[in-house]
């Protein structure tokens, strides 16, 4: 697996980016072509936060986006968290919905998410702003927004994405409406969708 790391607001030892390629080498053995992964280690810089250091892996393969994100009060612990759901994923991908690249009859990339460094990892030309949280008057404010483009699917490959994921849900265009839908996760570990009415 080739791993490309990013740190934000932490030093980037050699011994921390060994760890973290070790643990996520392990989800290399469920597939036989190299993955390409990249992972953003970050240390929030508000001290009242307990779990303040975060480890994000983002796996595109076979026109799926797979991530992964984990909080904690020590770095080796989130990367040991972040690593074991991503190897959940990839094998839960491998399992229900990979193909073989001689197999697929499309290459769809139908989720952004979002990166702070797109020069080193572009996933679609991601606009990301980000205002002030320190800014608190008591009353809950939107502290991130997200722009990414909604590729058409169907709402089984929406569920699908959302599932790998690990989103509890998933906003696309629906190709048989061309209409803004959204899956989420119910309770009872089946999938609703929402779907506007005109």
């Amino acid at each position: 697996m080739h791993v490309t790391v990013t740190g934000k607001n932490i030093e980037l030892t050699r011994a921390l980016k060994d760890y973290l390629i070790e643990k996520l080498n392990r989800a290399q053995k469920h597939f036989e072509h190299p993955l390409e992964a990249m992972a953003i280690l970050s240390v929030a810089k508000n001290p009242s936060m307990a779990q303040n250091q975060t480890a994000e892996v983002t796996i595109k393969i076979n026109g799926t986006i797979i991530r992964g994100e984990e909080s904690t009060e020590n770095m080796y612990a989130s990367i040991d968290l972040v690593a074991d759901k991503i190897e959940r994923q990839l094998r839960k991908f491998k399992t229900k919905y990979f193909q073989k690249p001689n197999k697929v009859k499309e290459n769809h990339v139908y989720s952004i998410e979002e990166e702070d460094n797109e020069e080193e990892f572009d996933l679609d030309k991601l606009e990301l702003k980000t205002v002030n949280p320190n800014k608190d008057n008591g009353s809950p404010k939107i502290v991130r927004s997200k722009r990414y483009p909604l590729k058409p699917m169907t709402p089984e490959e929406a569920s699908q994405h959302m599932d790998l994921l690990g989103h509890e849900f998933f906003m696309f265009i629906n190709k048989e409406t061309s209409q803004v839908n959204t899956v989420y996760s119910r309770r009872d570990g089946q999938y609703g969708l929402i779907e506007p009415e005109l």
